[in-house]
């Protein structure tokens, strides 16, 4: 690395959205469903509502499960018909086999950490944007909310606690890893379990029971020679085809007795035009048309919508006009993960974007990080987007 490129690197470390950054890491707040050395999103959430007081905001702390609050701060300044949503994730997945994770490290131009990528780069770059935004009112045309949510990694419960406030707004940028790219498109998923039934016999009789695990034999074999083979034939532009995977088994309970049950659990990814309650029925009615005699049933495990923001969108516009005044890539995107944006633009009609730096490639990995420019690059588009939204 030459002079000017340490240079730049070191000025980009000092910038106040990376000194967030580094904050955040430190401070541990694994999703509480992940452990039990996992401390939550409460460390968070008093570190956020600090700043956010001290910048003038008005803040509230609302509870989502004991000990665990989401933190909502507001800008109003006159525009309620323009009210747009900040929102990004205060928990992470497990320290796992990450070494130093929440000793921020700085090499060659990344910042590794446990969060550091998923999404705390993404909250950072939002709190330093609230912050400006609370020094001069003057430059916006729309009232602003904040939230900082809780529980993203396992339930969402954050978010469906903050969408029952029923706040107005316009548009959403939800702040997940998205290399800074407009994410306007992303899959959802429907999980669900499926079930055979059979009759439990000794072993030694086989022929006097009927083998739950040889019925869902049948079943697996219908994902993979019939579903699997027409997603191909589905598709979205920015998401491409539907996925179906068979992730568990289990079946029988020694080894002498005919097994009289059997489940598996079926991860189906949906894309934009799909809906995951239109997916599980659809499965459900064709697997009962091609296996007539078998005794099953389907129990739903979770329905996560897709993510189908309109590309005409206020909020896509805007995004599109800032990222291409700031040189960066104002294309729109599609992605296979999923984010609370779906949530809000599927049940509450906000139509919403996904954007942050990094990669999801880094998520949850045992060497999370974050390129320090692209966290200086979201905190500025963060900004500009903030001032250049009007709902029209």
């Amino acid at each position: 690395m030459g002079l000017l490129d340490r240079e730049g690197a070191a000025q980009e470390a000092e910038h106040p959205a990376v000194r967030i950054l580094d904050d955040l890491v430190r401070i541990q707040s694994v999703n509480l469903h992940y452990g039990e050395d996992a401390r939550g999103e409460g460390g968070v959430a008093d570190y956020v509502e600090a700043r956010m007081r001290r910048a003038g905001l008005r803040v509230t702390r609302q509870p989502v499960v004991e000990g665990r609050d989401n933190i909502i701060a507001e800008l109003r300044v006159g525009k309620p018909e323009s009210a747009l949503l900040f929102e990004a994730h205060m928990d992470t997945v497990s320290i796992g086999s990450m070494e130093n994770a929440l000793v921020p490290t700085y090499r060659d131009g990344r910042l590794y950490g446990r969060g550091a990528c998923d999404t705390k780069g993404a909250l950072a770059g939002m709190i330093h944007m609230m912050e400006r935004c609370a020094s001069h009112p003057e430059l916006l045309n729309a009232d602003l909310v904040f939230c900082a949510s809780v529980d993203e990694e396992y339930a969402f419960q954050g978010l469906t606690a903050f969408m029952s406030l029923q706040i107005p707004l316009t548009g959403a940028v939800v702040g997940e890893p998205t290399e800074l790219g407009i994410v306007a498109e992303h899959k959802g998923c429907a999980r669900f379990s499926v079930r055979t039934r059979g009759l439990a016999a000794h072993s030694s009789v086989p022929y006097k029971g009927d083998n739950a695990i040889y019925s869902m034999m049948d079943v697996v074999r219908y994902v993979k020679d019939t579903v699997e083979p027409g997603l191909a034939r589905i598709g979205s532009e920015l998401c491409g085809s539907p996925t179906i995977v068979v992730s568990t088994i289990n079946g029988g309970s020694q080894i002498n007795i005919v097994p009289e049950a059997c489940e598996i659990r079926i991860d189906r990814r949906i894309v934009p035009g799909e809906t995951p309650e239109q997916v599980l029925a659809g499965f459900e009615r064709q697997l009962r048309e091609s296996l007539p005699e078998a005794n099953l049933s389907v129990e739903p495990l979770l329905l996560d919508p897709a993510l189908n923001t309109p590309h005409d969108a206020a909020v896509v516009q805007a995004a599109q006009r800032v990222a291409g005044s700031l040189g960066l890539n104002p294309s729109l995107r599609g992605v296979s993960y999923g984010s609370n944006a779906s949530k809000l633009q599927a049940w509450q009609g906000v139509p919403s974007i996904v954007y942050g730096p990094g990669s999801i490639d880094q998520a949850h990995s045992a060497e999370e990080w974050v390129p320090v420019a692209e966290v200086v690059q979201a905190a500025e588009f963060y900004y500009r987007l903030a001032c250049n939204y009007q709902f029209d």
